[in-house]
C-alpha cells in the first residue's frame, strides 16, 4: 500500500496488518477472539502490544459465550489485551491504529472484529499512511490519539488498558498528544457528528444518498439529515436486511417523487450483509461524506457520548465523483413497493444494552500470588468471596485485603499457578448468584516483557547451538516458522492473511498445492519478513532484523549486533507463544491431534518438539525441489534459507531432535541446492555479478562450507541406510573436486574447530569418499572391457612366498573377455588395485584371471615391485602399474599432506 489514504468496501483489513509495528490497537463493538487468535495474530506475531479495545457488554457476552463451548481464551490479557470499553450505550467506534518508530497505519471505518468484519466486501474502510518522509497525514494519527486518550481520560477504559495506552505513545515519539484542527478522523465525545457533518458541507445540498443497517423505530436520525441538509434529492438505500420499520420509512419520505427507495447488494456475492454506513451529500461543485461506525440512529449521528454510543467517524471532501468508488462494488435497483422487502425492527440494537446493579467486579490484575479485584462500589468490610478458575475449580485463597472498592486476593501457590496460565476468573460476593462477576484478569508481567524483547526473537539468538531445554526448543521452532520464508504455504500467509490455503489453493490434508498463480509476491516482496533477507547492513540506532540475529547466531558474531551470547535457560519461559498458523494448520491427522489441548498435556514435549521439527523440515525439503517456487522466492533468500538449515539440520540431528531419515534428505538437497552435483552446477550458477556477490557474501560470512563439511561428518553415524550412504558419498567426492566449494586444509581445520581434530575430520570424509558397493567395484574394474557386475567375482586367499605369507586377493572374470590384448589386460589388473584398495582387502599380491580366455593372467607384487601381464602367448612385465585413482581421492591425499605439513612437530623437547 503507497502511503496515502483510501477509502473503498474491497479492502481486507488482514492484508492490511503487515508491517514493522511495536503496537496496534484496534477498538471496535463486537470481538471475536476466536477469529483473532487463529487469524490475526499470526499477521502481528511480530509485534510486541497488542490492544483490543470493545463494547464491555459485547465483549463479555462473548468471553462467557467462547467460555461455554470450551474455548478459554487464555491468551486474552496475557499475550494481548482484551480491554472492555465501558460505556451506559454503545462503544461502537471501529478505529485500527498500527505505530512504529517513524511510521504509522492507520484504518477507520464500520467492520467489527470478525470474519464478516475484517474480510468481507460487506464494510467501507478508510486507510491513511504516515511515515518522517511523508507525514502530510499525521493529523489523522494525531485525531485517532486523541480519541483514545478521550476513552482514558473519561475512564472508560481500566487503568492497566490506560498504563499500555502511554507506552504505545511513548514508543512511538513521532505522535503528538494535541488534538488536531480540522482532521478528517472525528467523534462524538463533545459534539455530534451531524453537527460536524452540517460544518463541513456548508454549499446547498442537490442530493444524498445514505445507507446504514441499522435505523431508529421512528427513523428520527433520517428525518433530521433531511431537515438539517434539506437535499433536492435523496436516495434512501436499503437491503432485505435492514433494520427499519417500513411504515416510519414511508411517512418520513411521503409521496415526494424526489425522495426514493434503493435496494443494494455487493456485485457478484448478493448474499454478503452490507455493514458499511455512510451519508453522502452532493453539491453542484464538489462532494462530502460522512462514513465510519454511525448508523443512522440518535445515539449514534444526533447525540453525544453524554447520551448517546461512542462513534468515530470520517468526514471527506472532495469533486464531484470523488466518492464514486464506493458504490463500485455495489449494485442498487428502485423499489417500487417498501412493503414487500418485509423491512423489520431487529429485536436487539447495537446500543440497547443493559446496566448491571449491584456490587460487580469490573477489572483485575495478577502479579505473581496476588489477585487485586476492582468493583464498581465501596466493598463492605464483611463480604465473603469465592473465586473459580476457567474450568470452574476453586481458588484456594490464604488472605483478602479490603480498601474501599478493591479486594486483593493472596492465592495458594497451586491456584495461583493454574491461574497465571490464563483465562478466566469468576467472582462470587457473599455466594448470591447474582452477585457473580467474570473477568479475564491482566497479566501485565507477561504483556511488559513482550515489550521487552520486541524486535527480536527471544529464542533465536540461540540458534548457533540451540537451546538446552526441549521446552525452549519448541519455542525457537515457532519463532523459526514465525520468520523464515520457507515454502509455498509461509508465502500464502503473507500473500493472503486471514485466509488459510484452504480457502483457495488447498492445503496438505487434501493433497493440493498453493499455485504459485495464487501468491502475489510483490505483496511478499513488501512484507517485513521479505524484506529482512535484504543483506544491507544496518542503520545506526535501528535493531537487526530477525534474519540478521539468525545469521550473527550461526557465524557465533551476535556480538557484531549488540546482542550479549544467550543464556542455557531463561527465567522468562512462561510467555505465551502464538501466531504460529504453519506449524499447526493443515496437516496430518496425527498433527491436528497436538493442536488438542488435552493430547498435548499428554505428549511429552520431547516427542511434541521432534514431531514439530519433522513437519517444518519435511516442508523445507520438499519447497527446495519446487523449483517453481525457488525461482520465484530468489537466490538471496532461497540461499539465506538453506544456510540456516545446513547449520540447525546438523545440530538438530545432534540432539535427536528431528528424525534422520527426514534430516539427511533435507541436508542432501541443501547441499545439492547449494553446490550443485556433477550434471549441474550450484545456486552460483548464472547469477548476475551483482547477486552472486552478494550470495557469496552470504555463504562466506555463514561459514557455510565447513558447516556442509560438520554436516557430512555428522551423518556418519546413520550407515543403516545404502542408499542415503550412496548419496552422501557422491556428494563427499563433488565437494572434494568442486572449484567453487575449493576444499582445503584450512577449511577442514575450520570445520573441525580445534586443529588437533583436522586429520579426524579428514578421516571421516575419506569413510564417506571412499565407500563403495561391491557391485560399483566390479563396475569400475569392468569399465573397459563392457561386461556386468555379475561377470566377476573375488577370493582372497594367503599364498607362500619368499618364507612368509602373503595377502592374495584375485579378482576373476568368469565370461570371456572379446578382443583381450595386453593392454586391456594391464587396465584390468591397475583398476583391480584400485578396487581391492577401496574394498578394504588390502592385498599384497593383486591377481586377475580370465576363466573365459584359456591361460591369460596378470598379477602384481607389491613387495616385490614386480608384475606381469599373459595373454595367450604374449608376455609383458610390469614396472610399476599405474593405477587410475579418482580424482577426490587424489584430492584427498593432496589434503592430508598439506595437514601433515602444518601440524606441529612431536619431538621431545631437549
Amino acid at each position: 500500500m503507497s502511503a496515502g489514504r483510501t477509502e473503498s468496501t474491497s479492502l481486507v483489513v488482514p492484508e492490511l496488518l503487515q508491517g514493522q509495528w511495536t503496537t496496534a490497537i484496534i477498538s471496535t463493538f463486537g470481538a471475536n477472539l476466536t477469529f483473532f487468535e487463529s487469524r490475526l495474530m499470526g499477521q502481528l506475531a511480530q509485534v510486541p502490544l497488542r490492544i483490543i479495545l470493545a463494547d464491555g457488554q459485547q465483549l463479555l457476552r462473548g468471553l462467557e459465550e467462547a467460555a461455554r463451548t470450551g474455548q478459554r481464551h487464555r491468551l486474552a490479557n496475557k499475550a494481548y489485551v482484551a480491554a472492555p470499553i465501558r460505556h451506559p450505550h454503545a462503544a461502537h467506534a471501529k478505529v485500527i491504529l498500527l505505530l512504529g518508530p517513524t511510521s504509522g497505519r492507520l484504518i477507520a471505518g464500520s467492520g467489527n472484529l470478525s470474519y464478516d468484519g475484517y474480510a468481507s466486501p460487506g464494510e467501507l474502510w478508510h486507510v491513511y499512511e504516515y511515515d518522517d518522509d511523508q507525514p502530510e497525514h499525521l493529523k489523522q494519527f494525531t485525531a485517532a490519539r486523541a480519541f483514545f486518550d478521550s476513552l482514558a481520560d473519561r475512564k472508560h477504559i481500566d487503568p492497566p488498558a490506560i498504563d499500555l495506552l502511554q507506552t504505545a505513545w511513548g514508543n512511538s515519539t513521532w505522535l503528538p498528544s494535541e488534538v488536531p484542527a480540522q482532521a478528517s478522523l472525528v467523534n462524538n465525545f463533545d459534539r455530534p457528528l451531524i453537527a460536524q457533518l452540517r460544518d463541513a458541507a456548508s454549499d446547498p445540498v442537490l442530493e444524498m444518498v445514505v445507507h446504514a443497517p441499522f435505523h431508529d423505530k421512528d427513523c428520527a436520525a433520517l428525518d433530521q439529515l433531511l431537515t438539517t441538509f434539506q437535499p433536492k434529492r435523496l436516495r434512501l438505500l436499503v437491503t432485505h436486511a435492514t433494520s427499519a420499520e417500513t411504515t416510519s420509512i414511508e411517512r418520513i419520505l411521503g409521496a415526494d417523487p424526489s425522495r426514493t427507495v434503493e435496494l443494494v447488494d455487493v456485485v457478484d456475492e448478493p448474499s454478503t450483509y452490507l455493514h458499511a454506513k455512510w451519508v453522502h451529500l452532493i453539491h453542484s461543485k464538489s462532494e462530502t461524506l460522512l462514513t465510519g461506525s454511525a448508523n443512522l440512529s440518535r445515539s449514534a449521528l444526533l447525540r453525544t457520548t453524554a447520551a448517546g454510543n461512542i462513534e468515530a467517524g470520517i468526514i471527506s471532501a472532495g469533486a464531484r465523483g470523488a466518492f464514486d468508488g464506493i458504490y463500485a462494488h455495489v449494485q442498487r435497483q428502485p423499489v417500487t413497493n417498501l412493503g414487500s422487502l418485509g423491512l423489520s425492527i431487529h429485536e436487539v440494537a447495537p446500543d440497547d444494552e443493559a446496566v448491571i446493579d449491584g456490587l460487580v467486579a469490573l477489572w483485575s490484575r495478577l502479579d505473581g500470588n496476588q489477585l487485586a479485584v476492582t468493583f464498581s462500589a465501596a466493598v463492605p468490610l464483611t463480604s465473603k468471596f469465592q473465586l473459580e478458575d476457567d474450568a470452574g475449580d476453586e481458588l484456594e485463597v490464604v488472605s483478602v485485603t479490603i480498601d474501599d472498592n478493591m479486594a486483593t486476593f493472596v492465592l495458594a501457590k497451586r491456584s495461583a499457578d493454574r491461574l497465571a496460565e490464563g483465562g478466566r476468573v469468576v467472582v462470587y460476593v457473599d455466594g448470591d448468584a447474582d452477585q457473580r462477576s467474570v473477568m479475564w484478569p491482566y497479566h501485565l508481567r507477561d504483556l511488559r516483557h513482550r515489550l521487552k524483547i520486541a524486535g527480536q526473537r527471544e529464542q533465536l539468538p540461540r540458534v548457533g547451538t540451540l537451546p538446552d531445554q526441549d521446552a525452549e526448543l519448541y519455542d525457537l521452532l515457532r519463532e523459526l516458522d514465525q520468520t523464515l520464508i520457507i515454502d509455498r504455504e509461509a508465502a500464502w500467509r503473507i500473500a493472503s492473511p486471514g485466509k488459510t490455503a484452504d480457502d483457495g489453493g488447498g492445503g496438505s490434508d487434501s493433497g493440493d498445492v498453493v499455485r504459485l498463480d495464487e501468491l502475489d509476491w510483490e505483496r511478499v516482496r513488501r512484507d517485513p519478513r521479505y524484506r529482512a533477507y535484504n543483506p544491507r547492513g544496518r542503520a545506526p540506532g535501528t535493531a537487526p532484523t530477525d534474519i540478521q540475529v539468525i545469521l550473527a547466531a550461526i557465524a557465533r558474531r551476535l556480538g557484531d549486533l549488540g546482542i550479549s551470547s544467550p543464556d542455557t535457560g531463561s527465567d522468562d519461559d512462561d510467555l505465551a507463544h502464538e501466531g504460529d498458523v504453519g506449524l499447526d494448520a493443515n496437516d496430518e491427522a496425527t498433527d491436528d491431534e497436538l493442536e488438542d489441548e488435552l493430547t498435548r498435556h499428554r505428549l511429552p514435549v520431547s516427542t511434541r518438539t521432534r514431531m514439530a521439527f519433522d513437519r517444518f523440515v519435511r516442508r523445507y525439503g520438499d519447497a527446495l525441489s519446487d523449483s517453481g517456487f525457488v525461482d520465484d522466492l530468489g537466490p538471496v533468500v532461497a540461499v539465506t534459507n538453506a544456510v540456516i538449515f545446513n547449520h540447525i539440520l546438523s545440530r538438530l540431528l545432534e540432539r535427536e531432535a528431528v528424525s534422520p531419515r527426514y534430516a539427511l534428505a533435507a541436508l542432501l538437497a541443501t547441499w545439492q541446492f547449494l553446490w550443485g552435483t556433477c550434471e549441474e552446477g550450484g545456486v552460483t550458477k548464472g547469477l548476475d555479478t551483482e547477486t552472486l556477490d552478494v550470495v557469496r557474501t552470504i555463504l562466506k560470512d555463514s561459514e557455510s562450507r565447513a558447516e556442509t563439511l560438520r554436516g557430512l561428518v555428522s551423518a556418519l553415524g546413520y550407515e543403516d541406510a545404502e542408499n542415503v550412504w550412496t548419496s552422501l558419498r557422491n556428494v563427499t567426492r563433488y565437494l572434494l573436486t568442486d572449484s567453487e566449494f575449493a576444499l582445503d586444509a584450512v577449511l577442514v581445520s575450520e570445520a573441525a574447530g580445534d586443529p588437533s581434530m583436522s586429520l579426524m575430520v579428514l578421516d571421516e570424509l575419506t569413510q564417506l569418499a571412499e565407500w563403495y558397493a561391491e557391485r560399483e567395484l566390479f563396475d569400475f574394474v569392468l569399465a573397459g572391457v563392457g561386461l556386468p557386475a555379475s561377470a566377476a567375482g573375488w577370493r582372497v586367499e594367503s599364498v607362500r612366498r619368499a618364507g612368509r605369507d602373503y595377502r592374495s586377493v584375485t579378482f576373476i572374470v568368469h565370461p570371456p573377455v572379446e578382443k583381450l590384448t595386453v593392454e586391456l589386460m594391464r587396465d584390468l589388473l591397475q583398476r583391480a588395485a584400485v578396487a581391492t584398495y577401496f574394498a578394504g582387502n588390502d592385498g599384497d599380491y593383486i591377481r586377475v584371471r580370465l576363466d573365459g580366455n584359456g591361460k591369460s593372467v596378470a598379477y602384481w607384487d607389491e613387495a616385490a615391485g614386480e608384475g606381469v601381464v599373459m595373454v595367450d602367448d604374449e608376455v609383458e612385465e610390469l614396472d610399476p602399474i599405474d593405477p587410475p585413482w579418482p580424482v577426490w581421492s587424489l584430492r584427498l591425499d593432496d589434503v592430508r599432506s598439506e595437514l601433515d605439513a602444518a601440524a606441529p612437530s612431536q619431538a621431545e623437547p631437549a
